[in-house]
């Protein structure tokens, strides 16, 4: 049941925060390979408020724990 719930969160988000998650990773691929901290904050802030704003904190942050377990597996 718990990855039922995972999985449907994650679809809201996804489906809410295209556009956002799309100027983001444009910003960071077109900046490439001189990726710097900070480079992309102001789509980041936007994506960052859109994933919020979609789904209880709470949620979130058990969603991005996952993509960074993923990011280095």
């Amino acid at each position: 049941m718990k990855e039922r719930n995972s999985t449907s969160t994650l679809k809201r988000i996804l489906v809410t925060c295209t556009a956002q998650a799309k100027e983001y990773g444009g910003c960071v691929a077109a900046k490439v390979p001189q990726v710097e901290r900070d480079m992309c904050l102001k789509e980041f802030l936007a994506l960052k408020s859109c994933m919020q704003n979609a789904v209880p904190f709470s949620l979130l942050i058990v969603h991005m724990s996952y993509c960074m377990e993923a990011l280095y597996l």
